[in-house]
């Protein structure tokens, strides 16, 4: 029986060597990227099976690779790292219509503005709603592979007379991005919340009614899109419209 034992160490201690000596040594390199964002090539960098860190504000890219994979890394960052993939400014409108049964003036919101007449004979031809209000109007500068989020409180809402309640806009997304046209703007990510006061009763009286929107959204550049719709009353719905526009 010994001597089973020992020649079977004697045969599984060579093949555990072996084993161990196949594990390849990993090699470190730097990369200070000129125009693509750090992030996103780290996203592509660990489906090669490395390891990766990266600093946004120095636009490095820290690899932990194989040789044979960082042979494969240096290739994919040299056709990345081009003056296309540098970073772009993207100007986003987003736009807070309601959309009532009633013709009346005297609704949510103030007059649509002269640049969402198409918008409008859309929504028109679409639904049965008679008038259309536009409730806020947010700005927005984002830029590519970076998130952004802004707030309003612009808009208002008559709760009687001589008194108006706020309301409360959130907008934000994950990250944005121009598709390889040129012309397509992806937004990953996007939300847009409204605390909306709504009267209760005809003395001034409100409660809050809080709207949220999740979703993806590709839009071409330029063009005005609705990108939902959402409940308010029985009689109402608020339509998010959305603008982008490239500016660098």
């Amino acid at each position: 029986m010994k001597r089973l034992l020992l020649a079977a160490m004697l045969v599984v201690a060579p093949m555990m060597a072996q084993e161990k000596a196949e594990v390849p040594p990993k090699v470190q390199k730097l990369f200070i990227l000129k125009y693509a964002e750090p992030r996103a090539v780290r996203a592509l960098v660990i489906t090669f099976g490395a390891s990766a860190e990266t600093n946004g504000e120095m636009r490095a890219l820290a690899v932990s690779a194989t040789q044979a994979q960082m042979a494969a890394i240096e290739e994919a960052i040299a056709k990345l790292d081009t003056p296309a993939a540098a970073p772009k400014d993207i100007e986003l409108a987003c736009y807070m219509v309601i959309g009532g049964e009633t013709s009346s003036e005297n609704v949510l919101g103030g007059p649509t503005p002269k640049e969402l007449d198409s918008v409008v004979t859309q929504l028109r031809n679409a639904f049965a709603f008679k008038n259309y209000r536009l409730m806020d109007v947010l700005s927005l500068r984002a830029r590519t592979g970076q998130r952004a989020s802004t707030t309003s409180t612009g808009g208002t809402m008559e709760s009687g007379p001589l008194s108006h309640q706020q309301i409360i806009t959130q907008f934000q997304l994950n990250s944005i991005s121009v598709g390889t046209d040129g012309t397509t703007i992806h937004i990953d990510g996007m939300q847009a919340s409204i605390r909306l006061p709504l009267p209760s009763d005809n003395n001034g009286h409100y409660t809050y009614v809080n709207l949220n929107l999740n979703s993806d959204v590709d839009i071409k550049e330029g063009q005005k899109v609705v990108v939902g719709r959402l409940g308010v009353t029985n009689g109402q719905a608020l339509f998010v419209v959305l603008m982008a526009k490239v500016v660098s």
